[in-house]
């Protein structure tokens, strides 16, 4: 025997057998594995780096700020998109939603049910009742003797996402609808009824609309384009004037050019333009693209309404879903864009709409009840997408309630700032964890409010919905006088009152509307707010 019958060289010796044989297999599997922060590893199915498992190209910890684009469409349902069953070509929007860095929002919600009060939710964090926009086309404020008229000013007192990012050091520019304003006092000169434009509420670069604008030919409606090509589609007549404004030296100015063609096609020539800049200058951007597609006047060109009317749709319905493919080829350029210029990974690119589609349209829901001008799925749950390669690893379609208040939240906690300590009251939360894969319920509630019209005595209607019940109550001289519950799990359509079913749950949520609305009615007298009934009319 090589040792005899000593049994502790024995046990030496099968050590070092042991130990030589684990030295060995590991070299060769470092050797197949090298351990570094470049080594590919498969996770959820897609490549991902160690550095990346341990978050460090999370956005809280990267070095490099994330560019933001939000691209909003206007009055699009949630059953217009073609991978929620609509009628519309959307290839684009398709790949966004399936791609590997995507996550597909299917209770996505417009904070309000209507087109300025959405606008103002997503860049101020803040139900847009609590600033006194009450509804598309009227707001009204007075601070002493100033007084504002029915022209939705966005109070300069809110705090917004493109003031918070320019301040930390980001471009920010704005193409497309504004209206949370009008550009220009009236002629009278009168300087109580002041403006309300992008270029007051944070961005550097700017050129919108005051309002809804027609698809096509936007400006042909204007007297000094009288006699320049103008498509009307469907309705048959010049449409009235609608123009793009910024904000130079001399004043407010308007395009001086007719505008041919399509406008998301016009405000995809803006905003190339702007991020090739940014790029080329090394410098982090936030752009907000809100399209005019699809709020009346809906117009398409001849190229995307003959795809639709040798398929036998109506020219209403061709210029309804011809406006809605032209606009999804641009979100298909922007990918591309990003592509192009390497950015892709790093910026966060967001689509959704800002209410649900309008009654009398060809727009569709899906099954959802009620349209835009409701509280109902139909009138608030949109499209929506999120892309982001450097956070999203892996495509998911989710049920996780977001709104579009949720946005300024995000950006704070994204770029790690704390806001102010006088920030007033913030109704969104940061879903920067959610799109981490680190959280999987909101445990927070959702509110709407619509026709309070700064008179809280007044009818109007409130809801709220969390991550399975919603609760819509209808008020009247000012007390809760009838109240639906949904479970928005099983019955998305919003089909059965549970109220009398499930009263313990009703009775919850009835108490947190109150508590809501007591806070914003605080928020109405903190701002000095005027109730519709009197606000002063322009003069004539």
């Amino acid at each position: 025997m090589l040792f005899g019958k000593n049994p502790l060289k024995v046990l030496i010796y099968c050590f070092i057998i042991f130990l030589f044989t684990v030295l060995v297999m590991l070299h060769l599997l470092w050797r197949r594995f090298p351990f570094n922060t470049d080594s590919p590893i498969i996770r959820d199915g897609q490549l991902a780096t160690v550095s990346s498992l341990r978050g460090d190209l999370s956005p809280t910890t990267s070095t490099i700020r994330p560019n933001v684009i939000l691209a909003l469409a206007d009055d699009l349902g949630w059953g217009d998109v073609q991978y929620n069953k609509g009628n519309a070509f959307t290839p684009n929007l398709n790949r966004m939603a399936h791609s590997p860095n995507s996550i597909l929002l299917q209770r996505y919600y417009s904070g309000g049910p209507v087109c300025s009060p959405t606008r103002g939710t997503l860049l101020t964090g803040r139900n847009h009742n609590r600033y006194c926009v009450w509804t598309a086309n009227f707001a009204g404020r007075r601070r002493g003797d100033f007084v504002m008229p029915e022209t939705m000013p966005l109070p300069l007192s809110e705090i917004t996402v493109a003031e918070v990012m320019r301040e930390a050091g980001y471009s920010t520019a704005l193409f497309g609808k504004w209206h949370l304003g009008d550009f220009k006092p009236l002629k009278d000169g009168n300087k109580k009824w002041p403006v309300s434009h992008p270029g007051q509420h944070g961005f550097e670069q700017w050129l919108a609309t005051e309002r809804s604008a027609p698809t096509c030919t936007i400006n042909c409606g204007c007297k000094q384009f009288q006699n320049s090509t103008c498509v009307t589609g469907h309705y048959g007549d010049r449409p009235p004037c609608t123009n793009y404004y910024t904000n130079k030296s001399a004043g407010i100015e308007s395009w001086p050019d007719p505008i041919l063609g399509d406008d998301s096609h016009f405000m995809w020539s803006l905003a190339a333009d702007y991020i090739r800049d940014q790029v080329k200058s090394n410098k982090p951007f936030f752009l907000f693209l809100p399209f005019h597609t699809v709020h009346e006047r809906y117009i398409a060109t001849d190229h995307y309404r003959d795809i639709y009317r040798k398929n036998k749709y109506s020219l209403k319905e061709a210029d309804y879903y011809g406006a809605i493919s032209a606009m999804d080829e641009v979100i298909g350029l922007l990918r591309e864009l990003l592509e192009e210029l390497g950015i892709k990974n790093n910026t966060l690119l967001w689509f959704s709409s800002d209410n649900g589609p309008e009654l009398q349209t060809p727009g569709k829901t899906n099954g959802l009840r009620g349209t835009k001008h409701t509280l109902f799925e139909g009138g608030v749950r949109v499209p929506s997408v999120i892309e982001w390669p450097d956070a999203i690893r892996s495509n998911k379609e989710s049920w996780f309630p977001v709104v579009s208040n949720d946005l300024l939240p995000t950006i704070y906690d994204m770029l790690n700032i704390q806001p102010k300590g006088d920030h007033p009251i913030l109704d969104g939360i940061s879903i920067l964890p959610f799109l981490q894969g680190k959280v999987l319920q909101r445990n927070r509630s959702i509110y709407w409010a619509y026709n309070i019209d700064g008179n809280f005595n007044n009818s109007y209607s409130i809801s709220t919905s969390g991550d399975r019940y919603k609760l819509v109550v209808r008020y009247k001289n000012g007390k809760p006088q009838h109240y639906e519950l949904f479970d928005l799990v099983n019955d998305l359509a919003e089909r059965n009152n549970l109220s009398g079913k499930y009263p313990a749950v009703s009775k919850k949520l009835l108490t947190e509307v109150e508590a809501w609305r007591q806070s914003v009615m605080r928020s109405v007298d903190e701002v000095g707010c005027l109730a519709v009934s009197q606000v002063p009319r322009a003069p004539s």
